[in-house]
């Protein structure tokens, strides 16, 4: 579809685009003359219903006579971030968001991208253009990543650990006064680079907010690949889940996720792998539901199992290796 609209005297023309029927990418071009100069303009455009995630790449023309232009995004309820002009892209999604974006339900209808004019000259005219991606609910266009291009580009061994826990569940550390405190995901992500390892997938118990602080400790932790993760822990055995960083109901046994073959159903194949935790661990009253029994599940939906150690490796506090 290719439509024209005439926004606060200047052309933008918006094309829309279907990938797959489960993405959607949108085009914006326009342009802002000299006469704009310390002007805010507000330029709309439509999140199709069930988009989870929202990525947006912005380029401007004019640099080099001066031109300075600042972005941010307002969705149809709240103001969702201001990058100014430290950032042509960001990403918004339920679970996480570029910093200085707040993450968060993607409502649909007509949001706004914020232009902000601290510059342009008096007879300066500059081009732009904003890509958007809406990656709709149950996308299978592959795994989500914390990086924007590989840490490494080589082939080779690499050592790591997919099985941690954050502040963001039952992972402790050492305060500054020696007591046991909800570690920092920072504190855990430096002891991890500390160890000398090369990536890391923090799972977080039956949660996805640790993404947010994922995504934005990844350009420091340039050396520790960060995968995305989440330990599924039900009445009937623990699993790790990684690629995706949508919700995915943990509740086993209730109306909404009747039993363990409806939560790897909803998994899917192609963008996430299940890997079962620590199978033979005693479940009881200690730890419930820590062993493998569920009453069904298909395990050609299953991608790998844990293997166990005996020993904990403490860690500036940290406990690394089998974690429940």
């Amino acid at each position: 579809m290719l439509r024209q609209a005439l926004l606060t005297g200047w052309l933008a023309i918006v094309t829309c685009t279907s990938v797959h029927s489960q993405e959607t990418n949108l085009v914006l071009r326009g342009t802002v003359k000299g006469d704009q100069n310390q002007t805010y303009l507000e330029v709309p455009f439509e999140v199709p219903a069930g988009t989870v995630r929202l990525n947006v790449s912005f380029h401007y023309l004019g640099k080099e006579q001066g031109t300075t232009l600042d972005i941010g995004v307002q969705d149809p309820q709240r103001f969702r971030g201001w990058s100014g002009g430290n950032k042509s892209s960001f990403t918004i999604s339920t679970a996480d968001a570029t910093p200085s974006y707040l993450p968060g339900n993607i409502p649909p209808g007509i949001w706004k991208l914020l232009i902000g004019v601290p510059n342009i000259r008096r007879n300066s005219i500059a081009s732009y253009e904003a890509d958007f991606q809406f990656q709709l609910a149950g996308s299978k266009s592959g795994a989500e990543r914390f990086s924007d291009a590989p840490l490494l580009p080589s082939a080779g061994w690499y050592r790591g650990d997919l099985h941690m826990h954050t502040a963001h569940s039952d992972g402790h550390c050492q305060s500054q006064t020696g007591k046991q405190v909800p570690c920092p995901v920072f504190v855990t992500l430096h002891a991890a680079a500390g160890r000398g390892l090369d990536f890391v997938a923090v799972t977080d118990h039956n949660t996805i907010s640790h993404y947010d602080a994922l995504r934005e400790l990844q350009p420091y932790f340039d050396r520790l690949l960060l995968i995305p993760g989440r330990e599924i822990t039900t009445f009937e055995g623990h699993a790790n889940v990684y690629g995706s960083t949508e919700f995915l109901d943990f509740r086993v046994g209730s109306s909404s996720v009747p039993d363990m073959d409806s939560l790897l159903q909803r998994v899917g194949p192609g963008n996430s792998i299940v890997s079962i935790n620590h199978p033979n661990a005693p479940s009881g009253e200690v730890c419930m539901g820590c062993g493998w029994h569920p009453k069904s599940a298909d395990m050609r939906l299953v991608a790998a199992v844990e293997a166990e150690e005996q020993k904990r490796l403490p860690i500036q506090g940290y406990r690394f290796g089998r974690n429940s």
